[in-house]
């Protein structure tokens, strides 16, 4: 047990990667705070379902449209000049809402201008994150390193919705915006106190040192490498299909708790807690496991989220629903943490930020590939269609793991 927890938390001993950590989970937190309120927030200015959706979604489209330049610049540039300049933007939108709220101005419109400028912040900074993470820590704690920054990010998910809502009821969201600007100027700090000397000299800014193209052209260079790669490809294409196939049931939680158990919002709140639970246990899970079998493991989670959703498609029970969200998170974390470190490790240094930026792409689809799921709970119901969601799901992790050789073995 010892030894597992030693294995677990040895990347936090590298004080650049540490520091990086603390700035992550701080705006995590932070981010996760925003979330929370814009939901109220919005809702309460609008009293509009459509227009909370419009709020909620409207940070998808830069990320999309913009993500492919942002790892592009991750690649040519120095990512922690990046991930700061980010970080102050978040606090800087952050201030400016809880401003405008206090001034008695506040507009939806407000909220979706900052969640579309909030989608560009991402598209650039993300990327950078990410791939900064490989140059502050020795390649033998690569996987423990992103496995720690998503256990880091899953605290915040469970903690911070609860006492954003709390802030929220006893002081209004000015204040919880105020709360939002101050997290992320720490974030600022922790990211501008890592020295070039806490670097691991043999990643910084990649091996290949030719000279610079246009940032199309490098654009192209990263879409080229991945194509080519056979089994960054395949991981790319099966998680794109998975998390489309799974994040739906995210943004039906609501009609789950409302229509099939009859329930109130404090039962979603609880729901959304265990997920993030799970969330948690399974990146530390991962950061403690050795590198052996990690693509079988990651078709093994695609095969628990399609049993976990087939569960929930069958069931009424709410109390069985608390049991599976627990493991639902754990297999959602399992996908997306092995997916992160299994792309990070077999990527070409220079190429980290490009490689990446593609992988967020996932990220900008799912809000977009969870409407037509949305339209089908409208025609054949909720649970019939999460039903018919997870069918495929498990189908198309029996075809990873039947078809793609080189990802059920990479370890």
């Amino acid at each position: 047990m010892f030894k597992f927890i030693s294995k677990t938390i040895t990347p936090l001993y590298f004080r650049g990667y540490l520091y990086l950590w603390i700035g992550m989970v701080t705006v995590g937190i932070a981010t996760m705070m925003q979330m929370t309120a814009r939901g109220y927030l919005a809702y309460e200015l609008t009293n509009s379902a459509s227009k909370l959706t419009y709020v909620n979604v409207a940070f998808a489209f830069p990320m999309l449209s913009l993500s492919l330049f942002g790892g592009a610049l991750s690649d040519r540039l120095d990512k922690q000049k990046i991930i700061q300049i980010g970080q102050f933007g978040a606090a800087s939108l952050g201030f400016l809402i809880a401003a405008i709220i206090f001034s008695n101005y506040i507009n939806w419109l407000h909220l979706l201008a900052v969640s579309f400028v909030q989608g560009g912040i991402w598209a650039f900074m993300v990327p950078s994150r990410h791939a900064f993470i490989a140059e502050l820590v020795p390649r033998k704690n690569l996987n423990s390193a992103i496995a720690l920054n998503s256990a880091g990010f899953n605290v915040s998910n469970l903690i911070a919705p609860a006492v954003s809502g709390l802030i929220y009821g006893l002081a209004g969201p000015g204040v919880v915006y105020s709360i939002i600007g101050g997290l992320a100027l720490t974030g600022v700090f922790f990211t501008f106190i890592i020295k070039p000397e806490m670097r691991m000299g043999n990643d910084i800014r990649g091996s290949n040192k030719s000279e610079k193209k246009e940032i199309l052209a490098e654009i192209k260079i990263g879409l080229i490498y991945i194509y080519n790669e056979k089994l960054l490809f395949s991981l790319l294409i099966a998680s794109l299909i998975f998390s489309l196939l799974a994040e739906p049931f995210r943004f039906m939680l609501p009609i789950f708790v409302k229509d099939i158990y009859l329930k109130g919002p404090e039962a979603m709140g609880l729901l959304t807690t265990l997920m993030g639970l799970g969330s948690v246990i399974g990146s530390i899970i991962i950061a403690g496991i050795e590198s052996n079998k990690r693509g079988l493991i990651w078709i093994i989670g695609g095969f628990l989220t399609g049993g976990c959703l087939l569960i929930l498609s069958i069931s009424d029970s709410y109390t069985i629903s608390l049991i599976v969200m627990i493991f639902l998170g754990v297999s959602d974390s399992i996908r997306r943490t092995l997916s992160m470190s299994i792309m990070m490790e077999k990527t070409r240094p220079d190429l980290r930020g490009r490689v990446m930026s593609i992988y967020m792409l996932n990220w900008g689809l799912i809000p977009l590939g969870a409407l037509p799921a949305g339209i089908l709970a409208d025609i054949i119901g909720a649970q019939s269609t999460i039903g018919i969601l997870s069918i495929l799901l498990l189908v198309a992790s029996a075809l990873v793991l039947i078809t793609q050789k080189e990802l059920r073995t990479v370890n």
